[in-house]
């Protein structure tokens, strides 16, 4: 069974929108050869769900549609969980029926629910982990039981799967080739005056050091640090110091020389990207799931850009095109360093020879072999 023709549902834990993250990309990859249906996750549960709860649909493309649902119960127990997984899986899979829509795959994102494709009516199942989830939830315990394939962004989190029956595979984070041109029309009609900056784009929230965010900005006056994402500093806790800082920074706007300008549409991050003299990838390492990978990490490559952060497992070898230590301090001196010295000119295309080998074209080739192999 090759992955083109084919109808298949997507479930993700963050919704279809302008913030777009590995379940979005692949969404929208794959739906240049299939029909692809982006399941997004309910909203909180209200006592009026027990009554009526209505399945919307909405399209971003004439292939890729967003479909809404709310949970029937709480998800209070183990039990009510099971319970409301079996009855949200028939209520979408008679949706879907009504519809005319059958003989689907799962291609499940999502750790927390809709975690038996079966239940779903579809004929195949894919669990594809991007983040360490530590199988603290019910249903990344159920996909990995259920799922016929387990693919994951990383070695490392294979590793944990051992105990599975399902044949697992590395299918890494992707990169669109539409990320790689850049139009001088947008070019020229940014929203932002400011050039040669400094980039950081993603949310913004605890997975940040933010205190060595502080000490950049204020180590380089002269550079211009620009934050395109949304601001979540009160969605998970966040180390003290590190809170102190994120509120000087982005709600006192204590330094002149940073600009955060909110979210803007994935599709237009790589103008930002263009215009960037460098970027950031200022994670705390301490939050495991950061050790891994960065996922904005290929986005900045496509741009041929210099990117400075820590050593993350997966580009450890990368050394010769990207800027990495564990040492905050030493960071720091990299970014000094390539601003007094500037850097050899054949890195720029060294880095995105490198980016082009994930894009989704040869990602999901591959991805669409080990679902042949296994059907």
């Amino acid at each position: 069974m090759k992955l083109e023709n084919q109808t298949i549902l997507i479930t993700s834990n963050e919704p279809w929108g302008d913030l777009w993250y590995s379940k979005q990309n692949y969404a929208y990859e794959l739906s240049k050869k299939n029909t692809v249906y982006f399941i997004n996750p309910p909203t909180k549960w209200r006592l009026s769900n027990l009554f009526s709860n209505p399945i919307t649909e909405g399209a971003y493309n004439e292939n890729l549609h967003y479909i809404n649902y709310e949970n029937f119960l709480p998800l209070r127990s183990s039990f009510l969980n099971r319970l409301n997984n079996k009855l949200i899986s028939k209520h979408l899979k008679n949706y879907f029926q009504k519809k005319g829509i059958e003989d689907t795959i799962l291609w499940a994102f999502d750790p927390l629910r809709l975690y038996n494709h079966k239940l779903l009516g579809c004929k195949f199942g894919i669990y594809h982990c991007v983040d360490f989830y530590y199988f603290q939830y019910l249903g990344e315990h159920e996909l990995c039981k259920n799922s016929d394939l387990l693919f994951a962004t990383s070695q490392r989190f294979l590793d944990d799967y051992g105990d599975f029956s399902a044949p697992k595979y590395v299918v890494p984070h992707g990169i669109s080739s539409e990320e790689f041109i850049t139009s001088p029309e947008e070019l020229n009609n940014m929203d932002i005056e400011i050039k040669d900056y400094a980039l950081y784009a993603g949310v913004i929230d605890h997975r940040m050091d933010f205190s060595l965010l502080e000490r950049a900005i204020t180590k380089f006056p002269d550079v211009p640090f620009l934050f395109v994402g949304p601001l979540r500093l009160y969605s998970r806790p966040i180390k003290e110091k590190d809170l102190t800082a994120a509120k000087r920074i982005f709600e006192e706007k204590k330094y002149n020389n940073l600009h955060s300008i909110g979210s803007r549409h994935f599709k237009t991050l790589k103008n930002y990207i263009k215009n960037a003299k460098f970027c950031i990838s200022f994670m705390d390492m301490e939050y495991h799931a950061n050790t891994v990978h960065h996922h904005k990490t290929l986005v900045y490559l496509t741009q041929g850009k210099p990117v400075f952060g820590p050593v993350f497992s997966e580009y450890k070898d990368l050394g010769n095109i990207m800027y990495m230590h564990n040492d905050g301090e030493e960071q720091l001196n990299l970014i000094e360093s390539f601003l007094n010295n500037g850097e050899a000119p054949e890195l720029e295309q060294l880095r995105i020879d490198h980016a082009m080998h994930y894009t989704f074209e040869n990602v999901l080739k591959n991805a669409s072999k080990l679902v042949e192999r296994h059907t």
